[in-house]
């Protein structure tokens, strides 16, 4: 059986997945998992972004992924981790995980931030 999900949000898809948990065999034992769905951040929102950090990263001469895990860090907070002899800040948390609303926040403050920092904003 292959993996499937379904996003529960009226009574006719409830319907369907009582038919569809109806229909299956138990020649193995299954998984079952509920949760609350929370809608991901948007395609549109991270082409945004990524926008966003290669105008700055033009502007600061690092790399676009260098600005978005310094991004990271500043809305996020870090830790702070050696290994050889090398010390490196790590993000708290990765844009990738956030619901709309949390990206949302990110790039705002981190638009906010190139803005008055770097005077880099998209038209």
């Amino acid at each position: 059986m292959i993996e499937q999900s379904m996003i529960l949000d009226s009574e006719g898809k409830r319907q369907r997945a009582l038919r569809v948990i109806e229909t299956i065999t138990l020649e193995q034992p299954l998984e079952l998992t509920l949760r609350p769905w929370i809608s991901r951040r948007t395609n549109e929102q991270n082409a945004r972004l990524w926008l966003l950090h290669s105008k700055a990263a033009q502007t600061t001469g690092y790399a676009a992924e260098e600005m978005h895990e310094i991004a990271l860090c500043r809305h996020f907070g870090y830790t702070e981790i050696e290994i050889g002899g090398i010390r490196r800040m790590v993000p708290m948390k990765r844009s990738s995980q956030r619901d709309k609303k949390e990206f949302g926040e990110f790039m705002e403050s981190t638009e906010a931030w190139y803005i008055s920092e770097l005077g880099v904003w998209l038209e």
